[in-house]
């Protein structure tokens, strides 16, 4: 009896083994379509505008009605585009590099990845009296900003970064953690920070890089960094040429997310460089050094907790997705997302940049981001 229940289990297992493969099969050839259909969409799109362009060009259209109708077809490209991706960020468990590549990094498509940091010894060791221990007379570049808000734009006139401070990593702390202090410290230095600063103190606590990634992208990391910081501090909306991997060892990150097809509607605008700088006690917001570099930034002008829709009317069409990250979790952030972070008390992360692949996806989008800023869109 025992032998008959045994063969009819494993009969009904090879059955639903096959339903499974078969449905895998069905998602992924639903899937292929999607992005085939996004990326017709997209040429469909650009036709579109350069029909408009050329009307405006040739003057059979007057210029508020042709950026009306491109506006139209920006518009219809962000609706279509949210029906097909739609904007729900799923939890996978520890993908394969294969599953990794197909289901994600070639459609564009975020995703938390839960399982693939188990082994990490960060996850059990990275108290504060650990990392003291490891670093506490390490030297790190901290950003510092009167409000947390570094890389931001401030009365809608300048792009400001942080102030930079060097200092050991146990002033950093003992810095974070001082009653009163007003100062928002965050250890967010995007050098490639944990080799290039903190090196082997760290570096056998977390894997080099993400060995499914590497054989997915094939190639490794091209940044590795150490974020720590507490709740005030906020990332502003901005987008990255990289595959990002985004990993919680403690703590909680929240990211708002919006597609690169949401680029009309967060309007980018150029904003003069200042930084902040510390000077008697009294914040200022000060012009450049001579050999700090560029002049001008292009930056998201929206601010996504608090939208001015008489300013940015067509944010409404932006498509958000907020994701919560949790320790232990990774999140995959795909190239050119629009992101904006923040985070709970306490939280402490680390960061594989992986450069993306520059084709057809990258021209597209710089051909929009070019259209937008041109036609003057509102």
């Amino acid at each position: 009896m025992e032998a008959s229940l045994s063969e009819e289990e494993s009969l009904e297992a090879g059955r639903m083994k096959a339903s499974e493969s078969e449905n895998i099969e069905i998602g992924v050839e639903k899937l292929q379509v999607k992005i085939k259909r996004v990326r017709v969409l997209q040429l469909l799109c650009s036709v579109s505008v350069l029909v408009v362009a050329n009307a405006a060009l040739s003057g059979s259209m007057e210029a508020p009605e042709w950026q009306r109708t491109l506006r139209d077809e920006l518009v219809q490209l962000g609706k279509e585009a949210q029906e097909l991706t739609g904007s729900f960020c799923p939890r996978i468990e520890n993908p394969s590099a294969l599953e990794f590549l197909r289901d994600f990094v070639l459609p564009n498509r975020p995703c938390i990845i839960t399982g693939a940091m188990e082994e990490w010894p960060a996850r059990r060791q990275w108290s504060n009296e650990y990392l003291t221990g490891r670093l506490g007379e390490k030297k790190v570049s901290v950003n510092v900003t009167p409000d947390g808000r570094g890389d931001a734009i401030v009365d809608d006139k300048f792009f400001v970064l942080p102030e930079e401070r060097l200092m050991t990593f146990a002033q950093f702390l003992a810095e974070l953690y001082r009653e009163g202090n007003d100062d928002v410290l965050y250890l967010s230095h995007q050098n490639d920070n944990l080799r290039s600063q903190i090196g082997e103190a760290l570096l056998n606590d977390v894997p080099p890089s993400i060995p499914f990634v590497d054989d997915a992208l094939g190639h490794g990391p091209d940044a590795v960094n150490l974020w720590m910081g507490d709740s005030r501090s906020v990332t502003t909306l901005h987008k990255d040429h990289y595959e990002n991997l985004y990993a919680v060892i403690r703590g909680e990150k929240i990211f708002t997310l919006y597609p690169p097809t949401s680029l009309p509607f967060l309007y980018p605008h150029p904003y003069g460089i200042r930084r902040y700088r510390k000077e008697g006690g009294a914040w200022r917001i000060c012009e450049l050094g001579e050999q700090e570099g560029e002049e001008v930034k292009s930056w998201i002008s929206v601010n996504p907790n608090a939208p001015d829709y008489d300013r940015h009317p067509l944010f409404e069409f932006a498509s958000k997705t907020q994701v919560r990250v949790r320790p232990g979790e990774m999140l995959y952030l795909p190239s050119m997302w629009f992101h904006q972070v923040e985070q709970s008390d306490d939280t402490v992360a680390v960061n594989y940049w992986y450069d993306m692949v520059y084709g057809d996806r990258y021209a597209y989008h710089k051909f929009i981001e070019s259209m937008v800023r041109q036609a003057h869109i509102k």
